[in-house]
């Protein structure tokens, strides 16, 4: 049996990263799909945090910025990121089931990465041969990061301010092909 893809999109902060996910994850047609992208919350004073949204409709605010009381959590520069509000919907949204085969991580990041739990159970996804995985992973990064992109039978895509539409749509190509059965594979007609 042949790997199904495996798509890494890297880039700056706010080059499209999550934005070219959410097309693909709406676009796609076919797959039963699991997962979870992040997005910026936005106060009067710019960015002030982040939400993990699971494609079955789960959100929580999993880092926030600030200095005080009150906050909870590891500091990833300026923000404090709650790791136990972080792990329970992101790892049941990445845990592998048989009923999936097309898993979303948006983002593997210095935030996320705080959870040990998370980084074994997306690198188990990466290696996994009968799933396809479309991830973000911060664009610097050791460790951890470094080693994920790395992985074998991982293809990395660099995203820079153009061409978004292009790789969109072959992202789709290349998922629905592996993904979908044409009609009359499985006994339809």
């Amino acid at each position: 049996m042949t790997a199904k893809p495996k798509v890494m999109l890297t880039g700056a902060p706010g080059v499209g990263k999550t934005t070219l996910v959410k097309n693909v994850v709406e676009r796609i047609k076919g797959v039963s799909a699991a997962g979870f992208y992040t997005e910026e919350v936005r106060g009067k004073r710019g960015r002030s945090g982040f939400v993990l949204k699971t494609l079955k409709g789960k959100e929580i605010e999993f880092a926030s910025a600030g200095k005080g009381k009150g906050k909870k959590g590891k500091r990833v520069g300026k923000y404090h990121v709650d790791v136990d509000a972080f792990e329970a919907p992101a790892l049941e949204a990445i845990a592998y089931h048989p009923e999936y085969n097309f898993y979303v991580i948006d983002e593997i990041g210095p935030m996320e990465c705080m959870s040990r739990m998370f980084c074994e159970t997306a690198k188990m996804l990466l290696k996994n041969n009968d799933v396809a995985v479309l991830a973000t992973v911060a664009k610097g990064g050791h460790g951890f990061i470094r080693d994920i992109k790395r992985l074998p039978g991982v293809e990395m895509i660099e995203l820079t301010g153009e061409g978004h539409e292009k790789i969109e749509d072959d992202l789709l190509i290349k998922f629905m092909t592996a993904l979908v059965k044409p009609p009359g594979e499985d006994g339809e007609e």
